[in-house]
């Protein structure tokens, strides 16, 4: 009796090479006959014609339900041993009645004898016709391989075998063994039982790795491309009972397996108390242990105790947030994931400001990056999404974007209505706290090209803005201005400046205005200088430097006339704005830097 899995491969007529998986019969063996099932394209549903439907056949086809399989034979063997017509018809019938309203109701039934050839080549046949129409799996997605075995190869190591989800393994791949995310090597692919390039989607494969030890890897574990797929524990599915199955209750406890392994878990309902056998419904399965699963992964259900087979479904969302018992929590996740487009979609609308390439989108959502491309194509004159310097976003970042650039701009005219507009760095810091910077400069831009606002290059107004600046606030400003200006190479503080304003609130604001007219410069904490003798400390500096190759603090003190500390502050401000460079107690002029505006 097979008490484990089985694996074999053969050449059809059309030479095309299969592999086929052999998987127990037993109802105590399920488990190992799920590892098996997972990831074929063709199911031979053997049936012993001498002993027609056992209770093991009817649950092997209800399991068969919810894997991604659509095609199969139905293959009663051992005919030899019947020589009673009337029994053969009548476990014919059994095999309508069973596979009625299932994927295997039009399926051929074909009579063989694996003991004396009967009907084998007619098996054969059939079979690669069947193939035919079975679409190639994706070899452009990234690499996912449920391990079904994991064993020691004697000069080669650790070897694990499987049935490849997606992608192509090759020689030096770099991949890992999840849940664990253990980083591995290939060393080499085997297919068939032979050395191969490239392990390719829907083949069965064996990877030799290093890296890892066969003790730590088990049944059920993923070899995946590194950084793309995330162990799961909450998940958002759609799970549908068998008829037969005993009702399944809010937060029932349960067994989920998903491509080879299995895991305990409950299920939690979130429109319903309780689920009735034959009913479909959208709830949350909460995982005991991390599992590695993908938006469109089949999966089955059984009882806790006893182990019977209740039904299965689909995953949704593989990470999915912690969800509320709600009917509208059931519209969330069905307006999120009704196809390929929509969890792209959401995908992008969640990784919101961030955005995402493409081929990061194709790793998110495990599929095929031309799957991807065709579908931004198709939302993009939608209007869906935009493309920014090979970056992606959804609308919703771009008009999110916007939004808060308006405000921001719109509050600070409110707030400070005699400055010429909202400087460029306050603006971004204010509406754009996070995000690829691809995204805020695209959308200012195309709000400054649409005539919304102005550009005025350090800073940024709504188009038709006039800063209100009172009679009273322009002599201010014009004493302020006048009093730096006399003060030359030796000018009144901040400080003292704001002694002889009105107040400290008027004199900031007026100050600001100097600042932002660019007629002062603050050269450091509290040393203010009119622009016109900056200019001329700044041709004096390049003229010390021309002459002894290189300026002091004292010789440009003495150059002045001015004392230390205003020579100091100035120096180290041409510091900062790469003017000067200081080498020990000197500075040299930077040849590249203009001697002309600070």
């Amino acid at each position: 009796m097979t008490i484990d899995l089985g694996f074999a491969h053969f050449d059809l007529p059309s030479e095309r090479r299969v592999g086929i998986v052999d998987v127990p019969g037993h109802e105590r063996l399920i488990k190992n006959m799920l590892a098996g099932a997972t990831g074929i394209d063709l199911v031979l549903f053997v049936v012993a014609a001498d002993e027609g439907v056992m209770p093991q056949t009817r649950e092997h086809l209800d399991i068969l339900r919810y894997l991604p399989v659509h095609t199969g034979i139905v293959v009663l063997n051992k005919i030899d041993l019947l020589s009673d017509g009337d029994w053969l018809a009548l476990v014919k019938d059994d095999l309508r009645a069973l596979t009625a309203g299932t994927f295997l109701e039009q399926a051929p039934v074909l009579e063989v004898s694996a003991k004396t050839g009967e009907g084998i080549p007619v098996l054969i046949e059939t079979i690669d016709q069947m193939l035919d129409p079975i679409p190639a799996r994706s070899v452009d997605a990234p690499v996912r391989l449920p391990i079904d075995r994991a064993f020691v190869m004697a000069g080669f190591g650790t070897v694990v075998t499987g049935t490849l989800w997606s992608g192509r393994i090759s020689a030096g791949n770099v991949l890992e063994i999840l849940p664990e995310k253990i980083q591995v090597r290939v060393r080499g692919v085997q297919s068939h039982g032979q050395e191969v390039g490239a392990g390719l989607a829907g083949s069965r494969v064996a990877v030799n790795l290093v890296g890892i030890e066969k003790e730590a890897i088990r049944r059920g574990d993923v070899l995946a491309t590194a950084d793309v797929f995330k162990p799961t524990e909450l998940m958002d599915v759609r799970i549908r009972l068998l008829p037969g199955a005993p009702a399944l209750a809010h937060q029932g406890r349960v067994r989920l397996y998903l491509g080879s392994g299995e895991t305990i878990g409950r299920v939690s309902l979130l429109d319903r108390q309780r689920l009735e056998p034959g009913e479909t419904a959208i709830a949350q399965a909460r995982l005991e242990t991390p599992m590695v699963a993908a938006a469109g992964d089949p999966f089955v259900l059984r009882r806790y105790s006893p182990m019977t087979t209740i039904g299965g479904g689909e995953v949704l969302s593989p990470h999915a947030p912690k969800r509320r018992p709600l009917a509208e929590s059931v519209k969330a996740i069905e307006e999120a994931t009704s196809g390929l487009a929509a969890r792209l979609e959401d995908v992008l609308v969640n990784v919101g400001r961030t955005g995402a390439t493409t081929n990061e989108l194709a790793r998110e959502l495990a599929a095929g990056k031309t799957d991807v491309e065709s579908l931004i194509r198709e939302m993009e004159p939608a209007g869906k999404v935009i493309s920014v310097r090979g970056r992606l976003f959804h609308v919703q970042a771009v008009q999110d974007v916007a939004a808060a650039i308006r405000r921001e701009i719109d509050v600070h005219h409110a707030a400070a209505p005699w400055r010429p507009g909202i400087p460029k760095d306050e603006l971004k810091t204010k509406a754009f706290v996070s995000g690829d910077n691809r995204l805020y400069a695209h959308v200012l831009d195309e709000l400054i090209a649409e005539g919304e606002f102005e550009d005025l290059g350090l800073f940024i107004r709504r188009k038709g803005f006039v800063r209100q600046l009172s009679a009273d606030d322009l002599r201010l400003r014009d004493q302020i201005a006048a009093a730096l200006k006399r003060g030359q190479f030796a000018p009144p503080l901040r400080g003292e400046l704001a002694a002889f304003m009105p107040g400290r609130d008027v004199f900031d604001r007026i100050f600001q205005t100097l600042l932002d007219e660019g007629l002062v410069v603050e050269v450091g904490d509290g040393v203010v200088f009119h622009r016109d003798p900056l200019e001329e400390i700044k041709r004096i500096t390049a003229a010390e430097v021309a002459e002894k190759g290189s300026v002091t603090v004292a010789s440009l003190r003495d150059r002045l006339g001015t004392s230390r500390k205003f020579a100091l502050t100035v120096l180290e401000y041409f510091d900062t704005i790469k003017l000067t460079r200081r080498v020990g107690d000197a500075r040299v002029l930077l040849q590249a830097h203009s001697t002309r505006g600070s």
